[in-house]
């Protein structure tokens, strides 16, 4: 009895034995995955921060400014130009269709708007408060030519 007793503690302390072994192990091994993500967490942190000083410098309005004088060659927008919400079209312009020579729906194409140029001079007209006597706009003649 004594015989079987020693063998189940001896099995059982190598057992515990190379449980322990296998732990520590397989804590060290954790341990350097742990470093080894700390140090690429660190890289991209880096890389970011990076990144964000490029973001600000590309996005500097002195910068982009810069580079729309070089590149684009814009214009300042003169007050004609500008539109009213009026010539703004509607949703149920764009719904519209027709139907081609084959019976098919095609997108119908609303007619041109105004430009916003050629009707600014009378709302600008229309819209001035002037203190001495108004001078009137003269509108274009709708005879089509003829005297």
């Amino acid at each position: 009895m004594t015989k079987i007793m020693t063998g189940f503690w001896f099995l059982m302390t190598v057992l515990i034995g190379v449980g322990t072994y296998w732990v520590s192990h397989e804590v060290e091994r954790l341990e350097r995955r742990y470093a080894s993500i700390q140090s690429e967490i660190l890289d991209e942190q880096e890389s970011i921060h990076v990144f964000q000083a490029e973001w600000s410098y590309l996005n500097s309005p002195g910068r982009i400014e810069r580079l729309a004088k070089e590149y684009l060659k814009l214009e300042q927008i003169q007050p004609l130009q500008m539109a009213s919400i009026d010539n703004i079209p509607t949703d149920t312009d764009a719904k519209r269709y027709r139907l081609d020579k084959f019976g098919e729906a095609v997108a119908y194409m609303p007619a041109p708007r105004d430009r916003p140029a050629d009707s600014a001079y009378d709302e600008a007209a229309e819209n001035m408060i002037i203190d001495g006597p108004s001078v009137g706009i003269p509108a274009p003649s709708d005879t089509g030519g003829q005297q």
